[in-house]
C-alpha cells in the first residue's frame, strides 16, 4: 500500500525507477473518487497482514478478501499485476484493488523498468476507473488509458506502445484467447497521436477518451470468435512453426479482413531485422524462406491505401 511522508526528489533529475507511492498519490489527487473506492497494493513489498487489517476496517466482503489474498500471492508468484473488483458492506459502488507488481515479461516495450512499470500501473488504474466493465471491453479501456498516459508522460514516444499492440496480437493468434486483444484500439491511438491533442487532456478527459477509443475499436464478440477460429491452427505449436503457419493464414486472407490485419501486424514485428522478444523468447526469423515471406508481406502492404494503419507500422 502507498506509504506517507515521501522523500523529496530533485525535479530536474529524471526518475530511474518507478515510484509506486508517488504514482498512487498522483492518481488519488487526479481522481478523488478513488480515495474512497480503491486500494493500491504493491505486491512486491507490502505485507498481507497490513492489507487484511485495512480491508477489515473498510468492511470488505470476506469472500472478496480471500480472493484478493490469492491474487496477491499470484502477483508475487507470476510477477504480474491485477485489478480485483470487490464489495463493501453498505456501499453500492464497486471497490477496487489495484495489485501492482513489476512484470516478469514486459508489455510496454521489450525492457523491464520504469516505462513498463508506469504503464502497467496505469493499465490497472484504468480498470479501477471502470470497475464494472469486464472481459475484452475492460482490457481495451485499460490499455487505451495506459497508452494515453504514456504518450502524455513521454511526450509522444510510440515504440513502447507499438510493442504493446504487437504483443497483444501475438498472444491472441498463438493462444486464441481474446480477452486481452487490444491491438485495434492501441493502433488507432498510435495512428491518431500526431493529429489528436492527447497531451493537453485533463485526467478526467483522458479517462473518457480512453473509454471512447475502446468502445469504437473493440471487435464485437462474434468477430472475436471468428478470429479465434481462423487462428486456431497456431495453438500449442512451437513458436517458429506457429509463425510459419501464421504466414500462410495471413496470405490466404483478404487484405481488408481483420484476419489479415492481425496476421500482418504480428509478422511485421517478428520480421524486423533486429528481431524481437516474446515472453522471454528471442524471435529472429532469418533465411531464404523468411526473406520470401518478408517480400510477399511488403508487396501486400504496399498495395494498401496510403493511410492504412498497417503501412504506418512498416
Amino acid at each position: 500500500m502507498a506509504k506517507p511522508h515521501p522523500k523529496k526528489r530533485d525535479p530536474a533529475r529524471p526518475a530511474l525507477r518507478f515510484d509506486f507511492n508517488a504514482a498512487v498519490r498522483q492518481t488519488r489527487h487526479e481522481y478523488p473518487a478513488l480515495r474512497k473506492h480503491a486500494i493500491f497494493i504493491n505486491a512486491a513489498n507490502d505485507n498481507w497482514q497490513d492489507i487484511e487489517y485495512t480491508l477489515d476496517r473498510l468492511d470488505v466482503d470476506e469472500e472478496d478478501v480471500e480472493s484478493l489474498h490469492k491474487t496477491f500471492n499470484d502477483a508475487r508468484r507470476l510477477k504480474t499485476s491485477f485489478h480485483v473488483p470487490m464489495t463493501r458492506g453498505g456501499v453500492e459502488e464497486t471497490f477496487s484493488a489495484v495489485v501492482f507488481h513489476p512484470d516478469k515479461h514486459p508489455l510496454y516495450g521489450t525492457e523491464r523498468g520504469i516505462v513498463d512499470d508506469a504503464a502497467t500501473f496505469d493499465h490497472e488504474t484504468g480498470h479501477a476507473l471502470t470497475p464494472d466493465l469486464h472481459g475484452t471491453p475492460a482490457e481495451n479501456v485499460a490499455d487505451a488509458y495506459a497508452a494515453l498516459r504514456h504518450l502524455q508522460r513521454s511526450g509522444g514516444e510510440a515504440e513502447s506502445l507499438e510493442y504493446c499492440s504487437w504483443k497483444r496480437a501475438a498472444v491472441f493468434v498463438t493462444t486464441g484467447v481474446p480477452t486481452h486483444l487490444t491491438t485495434f484500439t492501441v493502433d488507432k491511438i498510435l495512428c491518431d497521436r500526431k493529429t489528436a491533442d492527447f497531451m493537453t487532456l485533463t485526467p478526467e478527459e483522458t479517462a473518457a477518451i480512453a473509454e471512447e477509443y475502446a468502445k469504437l475499436n473493440t471487435p464485437p464478440k462474434k468477430e472475436l470468435e471468428a478470429l479465434a477460429k481462423n487462428f486456431k491452427p497456431l495453438k500449442r505449436l512451437p513458436l517458429k512453426d506457429a509463425f510459419k503457419k501464421l504466414a500462410r493464414i495471413t496470405f490466404d486472407a483478404d487484405d481488408d479482413s481483420t484476419t489479415f490485419y492481425l496476421g500482418a501486424r504480428v509478422l511485421q514485428g517478428a520480421l524486423r531485422d533486429e528481431g524481437t522478444v516474446f515472453d522471454g523468447h528471442e524471435i529472429k526469423l532469418e533465411g531464404h524462406q523468411w526473406d520470401r515471406v518478408r517480400r510477399q508481406l511488403d508487396k501486400r502492404l504496399d498495395a494498401l491505401p496510403k493511410n492504412h494503419p498497417l503501412r504506418r507500422f512498416k
